[in-house]
């Protein structure tokens, strides 16, 4: 979808939403920071109704759901910026014991199992997805549970037209079935600890600490627009980064801010970072 247009369907199925749930397709996590922060300045406190989910805790890309106001938790409405793990979590209980609002979010997940002969990775069953010309919006997170099986959660539309057609992962025969995801599921990712120490949390500091650059390097870096902050390019040298804010780096990766840890005896701060592996 356009730059743009994304935002503008976000915004009509909001209207849309005052007396049945309502749901884009599957947003990247750009997508989702760019109906975040368009809505919220355009409606404010109305953005209580928005929720993000791709199907399990810990997913990135989600479909932006959004609620009539009877179905919001009790002292919990669900409005949540996309990586606020703790508000996922506690609408994720939420949606446990609300199974009926559950069904009417249109995603599911698939087990797709290969034969065991061959390794299959990330990129084979994305690629044999997307070779039977399946759009990518209509297919998020993809969790490689081994090297032959995955779990993979699609707009509920397309599930039986993969059921049926997706037989070939590579030269490797693979079954397809809808899954039921357990509730505590997570969607297992690979980290790095990487800790770091700062004189405070601003943007190139914490690009010097993590990439081995001097400060000024790092702030080169920084207002060339090598650096993303929330899917964002960010280019103010001073922006601070809080703890879940996820910074990349174009060359060095992709990190998640971690808490403030403690101080050195100068007064530096330690924090508590990780990097995407």
């Amino acid at each position: 979808m356009k730059d743009g247009m994304i935002v503008e369907r976000a915004a009509e199925l909001w209207r849309a939403s005052e007396y049945e749930i309502a749901a884009t397709d599957f947003c990247s996590p750009a997508e989702k920071w760019e109906i975040y922060n368009e809505l919220n300045a355009r409606i404010g406190s109305g953005m209580s109704r928005c929720f993000f989910w791709g199907g399990c805790r810990g997913a990135e890309r989600g479909v932006a759901v959004f609620l009539p106001e009877w179905y919001l938790p009790d002292g919990s409405p669900p409005h949540s910026m996309p990586l606020d793990e703790a508000r996922t979590d506690a609408f994720a209980a939420h949606l446990r014991e609300n199974p009926d609002i559950l069904a009417e979010i249109p995603v599911t997940a698939l087990s797709v199992k290969g034969s065991g002969f061959r390794e299959l990775g990330h990129r084979d069953f994305m690629g044999g997805i997307l070779s039977l010309g399946v759009d990518r919006s209509v297919i998020g997170d993809i969790a490689v549970l081994s090297p032959s099986e995955a779990v993979v959660f699609v707009l509920r539309k397309i599930a039986p037209y993969l059921v049926s057609e997706l037989t070939k992962i590579g030269r490797d025969a693979v079954h397809v079935e809808e899954t039921r995801i357990a509730p505590d599921f997570v969607l297992p990712r690979r980290y790095e600890e990487v800790p770091i120490v700062v004189s405070s949390p601003r943007l190139d500091g914490v690009v010097k600490a993590l990439c081995g650059k001097s400060r000024e390097g790092a702030a080169e870096m920084v207002r060339a627009g090598l650096c993303e902050v929330n899917y964002t390019v960010q280019t103010d040298v001073s922006k601070e980064l809080g703890a879940g804010d996820i910074l990349s780096v174009r060359g060095f990766g992709k990190y998640v801010i971690g808490e403030v840890t403690g101080s050195t005896k100068s007064g530096r701060l330690r924090m508590a970072c990780r990097k995407y592996t």
